[in-house]
């Protein structure tokens, strides 16, 4: 490369031209993550969104020669592979751990609840089983939001709508589809899903119960 102010030819990695002793200022070129769609910048390994692995050529930094051996020996490593693959899905994990609980915990203790504790008052086990489905939506979907905010493409909650942490508190079978949309996230995250077939498990629960609660008292 050649230097801006005297012309001369200077190494690439130079901080200070010899000759002239100008500071040699690099900018680092952004990329955009074709997961999430998130600035990438050229030296990172992974998306800052949604915590994806970037794969870069060898000649996208300064080091290209010793990155592509890296990258062969992956490649060659089954056990390399299936490592970065297993630290990858730990990654993702804790990086949705609130949207998985909400997903999963308060459907599934509401139905142990409503199927295992039934008393002879069956509004009295209602309200309970709503209740402990609601108290928990309403844990999780907070500290999910709080968690959400810290990220930086959310730009402090501008990202997101009051309408999305209304749904996100109280009625999280269609929060959790719209979270998938939002920067950074997985399009392809399966909790969404997992959560509307516990739901519906509950509510056809709940229906058949009163059903049968409703013949045994016809029959008295």
């Amino acid at each position: 490369m050649k230097c801006p102010k005297c012309g001369s030819n200077i190494p690439d990695d130079s901080r200070n031209c010899p000759d002239c002793h100008t500071p040699i200022i690099k900018i680092k070129p952004m990329r955009v993550c074709m997961n999430c769609g998130s600035e990438v910048p050229d030296d990172a390994d992974s998306c800052p969104g949604c915590g994806r692995t970037v794969k870069r050529k060898a000649h996208q930094t300064a080091s290209g020669s010793s990155q592509f051996d890296n990258e062969k020996k992956a490649v060659n490593g089954s056990r390399q592979v299936s490592s970065s693959s297993e630290n990858h899905f730990i990654k993702v994990l804790k990086r949705e751990k609130y949207a998985w609980l909400q997903a999963v915990l308060p459907g599934t203790l509401a139905l142990l609840y409503h199927l295992l504790v039934l008393r002879d008052n069956l509004s009295f086990n209602l309200i309970n089983t709503f209740i402990i489905y609601e108290a928990l939506v309403f844990f999780f979907g907070y500290h999910d939001i709080k968690e959400l905010n810290r990220r930086p493409e959310m730009m402090e909650g501008l990202v997101y709508s009051e309408k999305f942490v209304y749904l996100t508190y109280f009625l999280p079978i269609l929060s959790l589809w719209d979270r998938r949309q939002l920067p950074g996230m997985n399009r392809k995250a399966l909790y969404p899903l997992i959560h509307t077939v516990i739901f519906t498990v509950l509510i056809i629960s709940v229906m058949f119960t009163m059903d049968i609660r409703a013949l045994t008292l016809a029959n008295l």
